[in-house]
């Protein structure tokens, strides 16, 4: 009777959770103006269309450029980081640590006000600037949390069997720190990219005209139409997200990647 009730609540969840998905999936593929489920016909018509409207085009590039961008920068922040919480002998190793983190505890919202309302004091007006310094710090909590779960697992006897064999710092670090830390890194990086590029809070604080990211642009499309090209570009997002799942299995295993 017991497992009865867990295996219903369990499909309940899950139902909970994929359906909102899949109604969106399959309107994707309707044929009337006006997105309605479930579809009377299927047609990729409103992929076609969405992929040509310049707002989602346009959009989706600012979006890989900021996503793209902002993990590169903070993809060496998190390694120096991570060295410095795992091997490094700081006397406030514990402190530094709950600060790189802090960002995930810490409202988007806030974040973006904040990122604001200090640079608009300080005159720095420059949208694009603002927008990469606030992403880089929202991404790299999740890359200093994998890196570091990759660089804990590794034995710090062989990078000291690495120096003992007369290899120096940097030696050690790019042929023994490096590819220890290599499926966290990775797996970081993946999560800072699709992070960075499906943010909206943030990005509603700080984009403007010039740097309008795909998920502002899909928010003001949906309030004067709800066409089935919406669902399309959703779906598409979702299948971005998927794509990581995937890759961070394959790559890592999701449980070590978060260092469970």
């Amino acid at each position: 009777m017991t497992r009865i009730v867990f295996g219903l609540v369990v499909a309940a969840l899950f139902t909970f959770i994929l359906a909102p998905t899949v109604i969106i999936a399959l309107s994707s593929f309707g044929t009337s103006e006006i997105l309605e489920f479930p579809p009377q016909n299927f047609t990729l018509r409103w992929y076609a269309y969405a992929l040509s409207r310049p707002e989602f085009t346009s959009a989706a590039w600012n979006s890989l450029w900021l996503a793209v961008t902002s993990t590169a920068i903070a993809t060496p922040l998190a390694v120096a980081a991570s060295i410095a919480v795992t091997r490094g002998r700081l006397p406030g190793r514990e402190v530094l640590q709950t600060v790189l983190l802090a960002p995930l505890v810490v409202p988007s919202v806030v974040i973006g006000l904040a990122i604001l309302l200090a640079s608009s004091r300080l005159g720095f007006s420059s949208g694009s600037t603002r927008l990469i310094a606030a992403h880089v710090l929202i991404v790299l909590p999740y890359l200093v949390r994998t890196t570091s779960a990759s660089l804990m697992r590794l034995d710090p006897l062989a990078e000291e069997a690495a120096r003992s064999l007369g290899a120096n710092s940097l030696r050690t670090f790019l042929h023994v720190t490096l590819p220890g830390m290599a499926p966290g890194l990775l797996a970081g990086m993946i999560f800072a990219f699709i992070i960075s590029f499906d943010n909206v809070s943030i990005s509603l604080f700080l984009a403007n005209a010039r740097t309008n990211t795909l998920p502002l642009s899909l928010m003001s499309y949906v309030e004067y139409n709800l066409d089935p090209s919406v669902a399309a570009v959703s779906t598409l997002l979702i299948l971005l997200a998927l794509v990581v799942a995937i890759a961070l299995e394959r790559f890592a295993g999701l449980r070590k990647t978060l260092g469970a």
